[in-house]
């Protein structure tokens, strides 16, 4: 299956789920019933492959989800697996969850940061960070922290489509690229 096809599939199924948990007032719930769930599907890969197998009949899949989680998610989140289930969509289990995360997130303004450094942050340097972004774009974030030592030094930062690279291997590749150019109009003018 395609990536976009896997992403359409995510995008269905985690706002469908997203509408019918604001309805019942159980969205931070749900959130936590499907973090669990992505847990134990992680946990137990034994498991996630007995339900996405094609020798198991769809509605054993939904009955192996009720023995496994029923008093341990809230019904909404038991059905909505039964379904993912009875359609063979468990494998999304994990994409449609950091989707319904996306969509929480922007329920409560709260945008996702990512920072790519070149070695590892101490939490002061983390805090500051995420204090300094926060004060730039004045709204709340969520930052997550990679660690690429390939950029030398510097920060790159990422939110959504937009990128700024501050990072010393960009730097010096501009540096890099300028100085060529300005060499080669330099031959072309003396000849």
């Amino acid at each position: 299956m395609t990536r976009s096809a896997r992403h359409i599939i995510h995008e269905i199924y985690s706002d469908v789920m997203f509408e019918l948990a604001e309805e019942a007032g159980l969205v931070e719930q749900v959130m936590d019933d499907l973090d669990a769930v992505a847990e134990v599907m992680k946990d137990e890969p034994e498991f996630l492959s007995l339900l996405t197998v094609g020798q198991v009949k769809e509605d054993e899949k939904a009955k192996m989800i009720r023995r496994v989680f029923k008093g341990r998610v809230n019904d909404l989140t038991l059905d909505f697996l039964c379904v993912l289930a009875k359609r063979n969509r468990m494998n999304f289990v994990h994409g449609i969850g950091d989707r319904y995360e996306a969509l929480l997130d922007e329920r409560k303004n709260l945008h996702r940061i990512e920072v790519t450094l070149a070695k590892e942050p101490t939490d002061e340097q983390v805090e500051k960070i995420k204090a300094d972004i926060r004060e730039a774009i004045k709204a709340e974030i969520k930052l997550s922290v990679n660690v690429d030592p390939a950029i030398i030094g510097g920060i790159i930062i990422r939110k959504g489509d937009l990128m700024v690279d501050n990072s010393v291997r960009t730097i010096l590749n501009r540096t890099v690229n300028a100085v060529m150019e300005r060499s080669k109009e330099k031959l072309k003018d003396q000849t």
